[in-house]
């Protein structure tokens, strides 16, 4: 089945993760999004044996487990990004007016 795939990300200030937002067009005009945290596994505590239990244990007893976060260092990165997600969600309105003529 043929797509039209648009992405929007937004990485991480130090390098380690991405804010990623994927719309999807199908073939038939079905429109899907996917909204997601990337990470690199960078500097982060849950890639040894010990740490992959430390956070098994957090996640039985309750606890928050926290595996990526997106640092954004000012509002202008932001603003851009908010921006983009804008003109996904403005891409459909435009295709809903195609196909209703």
């Amino acid at each position: 089945m043929n797509k039209k795939e648009t992405t929007v990300f937004l990485k991480c200030d130090c390098g380690c993760s991405m804010l990623v937002a994927e719309r999807t067009e199908w073939e038939d005009g079905d429109i899907d999004y996917d909204i997601s945290i990337q990470d690199s596994r960078y500097d982060h505590n849950y890639t040894t044996i010990w740490g992959r239990i430390k956070s098994a244990m957090k996640i039985l007893s309750g606890k928050p487990v926290y595996y990526s976060d997106v640092y954004i260092n000012g509002p202008e990165k932001f603003k851009e990004f908010v921006e983009n997600l804008n003109k996904l969600c403005l891409e459909e309105k435009a295709n809903n007016v195609k196909t209703s003529n």
